[in-house]
């Protein structure tokens, strides 16, 4: 939860589609721009917490541009689910909630789903209502036994990551559209005209 929302992204992606040919060119991009490689933390990154501790919001703003680059290459599609205060302030309403929203999603496309013997679905298991919406809206959903549930592997770790950006670009779309707009998304995103055109715009051209 930030700023009074609730945000879960769900990052879709054919395994057929090796991943290692655009983690490459991200990690060359952040070795040109002396970056370290730090996993992807929007809240950390804007109020420079975690990881980005003791960073300079200039090399902060880079590692920003730099993983929105990297999101925009790689073959994924994306849906964010984002819900106000009062759901969160009930983990089972939430959790209905949630559940319901990403079986409407699947059914919605059922036949892409179906196209697949099966599908692997990767969570860190850090949100409880989050993992019981998963299981409970895909084992309703698909088939028996077609949804197989993995711990993250490395490049997994990679779209948790670009799950965690696409919900940091959701939230500043809320904000902004909210006039409820920080200094600090300011400094990371500018303008609403330029976080429209340079954040908001790109994404929109995965939402599944």
């Amino acid at each position: 939860m930030a700023a009074g929302y609730y945000l879960t992204a769900l990052v879709f992606h054919d395994q057929s589609k090796e991943l290692a040919q655009y983690i490459g060119p991200y990690l060359d991009r952040l070795s040109l721009e002396g970056l370290a490689d730090i996993p992807f933390h929007g809240v950390d990154l804007i109020h420079g917490h975690g990881d980005y501790e003791g960073i300079s919001p200039e090399k902060r703003k880079r590692h920003l541009i730099a993983f929105s680059m990297f999101v925009r290459t790689l073959p994924i599609t994306y849906r964010v689910f984002s819900y106000e205060r009062a759901y969160t302030e009930d983990r089972d309403r939430l959790e209905a909630r949630l559940r319901k929203d990403i079986i409407d999603f699947v059914f919605d496309r059922l036949d892409d789903f179906q196209l697949y013997d099966r599908v692997a679905i990767y969570y860190d298991g850090g949100q409880e209502a989050v993992t019981a919406s998963l299981h409970g809206a895909f084992d309703y959903a698909l088939a028996r036994s077609a949804a197989v549930y993995k711990p993250l592997s490395h490049q997994e770790k990679r779209l948790a990551q670009a799950a965690d950006y696409l919900c940091t670009v959701g939230l500043a779309e809320r904000r902004y559209e909210r006039g409820d707009v920080s200094a600090s998304y300011r400094r990371f995103f500018g303008t609403r005209r330029n976080f429209r055109q340079n954040f908001l715009k790109q994404v929109r051209r995965k939402l599944a």
